[in-house]
This record gives structure tokens, C-alpha cells and sequence, in this order.
């Protein structure tokens, strides 16, 4: 169907079923539908996509000839082809004025340079992740909220890059999805070197694991012994002097 857009008209599929939607969880802003699609609207969809592989590789032409600080991600038209739009990376900011102004006269359209982050590109790119789906961001994520390296403490994720990065090289953003399960849960958990007293004597705790809510604990005779958080009799405990 076409849908008018702050961009201007654009093609769009229907991905899901009508279904009923809390107004919160509505995104934002809501398009309209002008119309059906018709036949000649896909084939200007075809035309749009053939034009766009063709302005790709004039854009990297001409960043190239500028010598210019950035990646391109990619290029797209408005439906109507009016606009083009072309996102980058960039570690800093760029001068691309003159590029723009090849670009115009190149394909002959309004040309809107967009400098994203890595969370966009990757949205954009698209990819498996290591859950062996389709990337969150590419798939049905429309927000990227903040997310921090105390998540991943908190969830007991190893701080090696390697596991606890996502393809855009940042934090995954999975982090987020259980963080507030995980927080309620640790709450409810002493904390690691207290003194706890269980039913065979007091120990210090040395571990505790979160989801299974077990604590680990070093009693006096220096042996580990496990125990469900809900077996600890008193937290914080004092031992008695003497």
C-alpha cells in the first residue's frame, strides 16, 4: 500500500494481521494509508530499487573523489522520487556540502545526507545474531534505549567483548529484556561477604546465583556449602563474641 509519510509517499507491506493494540504501545507517528498498491506502483518500486543500486555507487564515488571521512550504509528514494536519502558513519562530523551538491546534480533529486550510530546501521544492514535470529534492531525494535554495563553484571554475563557485544559492536541490546527480572530477583539476595546464619552455623557468603536464588556459603570450617536462598534463618548476622 502507499502511505504518506514525513519523508513523502512511500510503499509499504502489511507484516501482520489486524489485531487489536494498547494506544501506548502504538508507534509513533501513525500513517494513513492513501491507497492500494497497483501495478504500476510496483513497477515503480522495481524502477526506485535499480536507481538506488546506481546512486549507491555514484555516492561512494564521490565521497571517495572528496576524500571524505565517512561510510556510506546506504541510499534510498522516496517512492515518489523526489528525495533521495543517504546514511553514514562517521567517527566525527563532516563537511559533505560539495558532495551534496554532486549528488543533486547526479540523479537529480533533494538529497538528505543522515549521520547514524552503529545501533542504525545495524538496523539497517540487518544480520543473525547469536540467538540465531534475525537481529532485534533489523526485525521489530523501533527504540534503542540506554543500556550499560551493570546489566550485564547483574545477569552474570562474561564482560568479554566477544559475548557481551552485538554485531553493532555495542551492548546487546537483549541486556535490557530481563535486566528488571534480574534486579527484582538480586533484591531478594544477600549480599556477597555478609554473614549469613543457615541451620548448621553462620558463613560469609561467597557467591550467589540469581535465577535459581542459590547462595553460596564458606562456613567456619572453611567448607562451601550450598543452600536455597529461603533456608537462610538470618541475614546480616552478628556472631556472638566469645
Amino acid at each position: 500500500m502507499i502511505i504518506p509519510t514525513g519523508q513523502g509517499l512511500e510503499y509499504a507491506t502489511v507484516v501482520q494481521a489486524p489485531h487489536e493494540m494498547d494506544e501506548a504501545d502504538m508507534p509513533q507517528p501513525m500513517h494513513e494509508a492513501l491507497r492500494l498498491a497497483n501495478d504500476a506502483d510496483r513497477r515503480q518500486l522495481e524502477n526506485n530499487l535499480r536507481k538506488e543500486t546506481q546512486a549507491f555507487a555514484i555516492c561512494r564515488e564521490r565521497i571517495a573523489a572528496h576524500k571524505l571521512d565517512m561510510k556510506l550504509v546506504s541510499v534510498a528514494y522516496t517512492f515518489d522520487n523526489t528525495k533521495l536519502l543517504a546514511s553514514f558513519t562517521s567517527a566525527g562530523r563532516v563537511d559533505f556540502r560539495a558532495l551534496v551538491r554532486d549528488l543533486a546534480a547526479e540523479t537529480r533529486a533533494r538529497v538528505e545526507m543522515r549521520q547514524i550510530g552503529a545501533r542504525d546501521q545495524a538496523a539497517i544492514c540487518g544480520g543473525m545474531a547469536v540467538c540465531g535470529r534475525v537481529l532485534c534492531c533489523a526485525a521489530w525494535l523501533r527504540e534503542f534505549d540506554n543500556i550499560n554495563i551493570r546489566m550485564a553484571k547483574s545477569q552474570g554475563v562474561s564482560l568479554n567483548p566477544a559475548a557481551v557485544n552485538g554485531m553493532c559492536g555495542r551492548l546487546k541490546c537483549c541486556l535490557r529484556y530481563e535486566n528488571e527480572v534480574y534486579e527484582e530477583l538480586q533484591k531478594h539476595l544477600p549480599r556477597v561477604g555478609s554473614t549469613v546464619l543457615v541451620e548448621k552455623g553462620p558463613g560469609v557468603v561467597v557467591e550467589t546465583q540469581v535465577l535459581t536464588q542459590l547462595v553460596k556459603i564458606r562456613m567456619n570450617d572453611n567448607r562451601i556449602m550450598a543452600v536455597a536462598n529461603e533456608e537462610i534463618l538470618e541475614r546480616n548476622y552478628k556472631v556472638p563474641e566469645g
